[in-house]
C-alpha cells in the first residue's frame, strides 16, 4: 500500500524538478524562492570575507551556511530520487538511471553546492577553496533562467562553428607569440623570453586589453603588434556575430508556437492571409 502512494506522490514532485516539465504556477515559485537563497547565500558568503563584518557576525553567517546546505543537499537528493518520473524518459532505470542522471552537468552543480559542507566537516581544504565553491552555486541560476537557456541552446547548436573560430583564434595567439619571440627576444630577453611569455602579449593584444606590461620596442615588432590587433578585432568581432545570430534564432523558433494562429497582411492587395495549412484566405 505504501508503496502505490510512493510513486504517484514522486511524480508530482519531479514536476517540481523536471526542465521539461509544465511551467506551473507552483513551479515558478520554487524555482524562484530557490534562486533568492541562492543569491542571499552567495551574497553572506561575499560579506563573511570582510573582516570586521565576519568578527561581529560569525554565528549569522554560520547559520546561514548550514540552513542553505541542508535546502541545497535536500534538493539535490529529491532530484535524484524524482529523475526517474522525468518527462524526457532517460532515467527510467531505477539504479542506471539515476547514476545517469547525476552525470548530468547541472547535478554535478549541484553536488558542488553541497560539496563545501562536507568537505569543510572533513577539515579537508582551505577556506578560501571552501569559500570558491561555494561562490560556485552562482551557476545554479543558470538552471532557472530562460536568458540561460536559449545561450546554452545556443552554444549547442553553433558548437562546430565556435570551436573553428577558437581554432584560428588560438593559431593568431600561437603564431603571434613565435614572431613576436623572434623579434623581440633579443632587445628585450627579459620580457620576450620565450614563446609562452610571448604569448601572454599576444592575447593582450588580441583582446585589445593592452596592459603595457609588454610592449614592443622595435619598428618591426610594433607593426606585428597592428596586424594582430587588427586580426583579433575581426576574430572576436566574428565570434560574437555568430552569439548574436544564433540567440536570435533560437528566440524566434521558442516564439513560432506563439504565433501559429496569427494571420498576417500580403503587401499587394492588403487582404488577410494564413499561414500555410490554416485555411484558406479570408475574402
Amino acid at each position: 500500500m505504501l508503496q502505490r502512494r510512493e510513486i504517484p506522490f514522486r511524480a508530482r514532485l519531479s514536476g517540481l524538478f523536471d526542465d521539461n516539465a509544465p511551467r506551473t504556477l507552483a513551479v515558478r515559485i520554487f524555482n524562484t524562492a530557490l534562486a533568492a537563497l541562492i543569491i542571499f547565500n552567495v551574497l553572506a558568503v561575499v560579506l563573511e570575507s570582510v573582516g570586521w563584518l565576519n568578527s561581529r557576525y560569525a554565528t549569522t553567517f554560520v547559520t546561514i551556511e548550514r540552513v542553505a546546505t541542508a535546502i541545497f543537499a535536500l534538493e539535490y537528493v529529491l532530484r535524484v530520487w524524482t529523475a526517474v518520473d522525468y518527462r524526457s524518459g532517460k532515467f527510467r532505470n531505477p539504479v542506471w538511471g539515476r547514476l545517469h542522471y547525476m552525470r548530468g552537468f547541472f547535478p554535478l552543480i549541484d553536488l558542488v553546492a553541497v560539496l563545501p559542507a562536507l568537505l569543510g566537516f572533513f577539515g579537508a581544504v582551505d577556506l578560501r577553496v571552501l569559500r570558491l565553491l561555494r561562490l560556485l552555486r552562482m551557476i545554479k541560476l543558470t538552471r532557472h533562467s530562460h536568458v540561460f537557456s536559449l545561450l546554452w541552446a545556443v552554444l549547442r547548436e553553433e558548437a562546430r562553428a565556435i570551436a573553428a573560430i577558437i581554432f584560428v583564434l588560438f593559431l593568431t595567439l600561437t603564431i603571434s607569440a613565435a614572431l613576436m619571440y623572434m623579434i623581440e627576444g633579443d632587445v628585450q630577453p627579459a620580457v620576450f623570453s620565450s614563446i609562452p611569455a610571448a604569448m601572454w602579449w599576444a592575447i593582450e593584444t588580441v583582446t585589445t586589453v593592452g596592459y603595457g606590461d609588454m610592449v614592443p620596442m622595435t619598428t618591426l615588432g610594433r607593426i606585428l603588434g597592428g596586424i594582430v590587433s587588427i586580426v583579433g578585432i575581426g576574430t572576436l568581432a566574428l565570434f560574437s556575430g555568430l552569439i548574436t545570430a544564433g540567440y536570435l534564432n533560437q528566440l524566434r523558433l521558442r516564439r513560432a508556437p506563439l504565433h501559429e494562429d496569427d494571420e498576417f497582411i500580403c503587401p499587394h492587395c492588403g487582404g488577410a492571409l494564413r499561414p500555410r495549412g490554416k485555411g484558406r484566405p479570408a475574402a
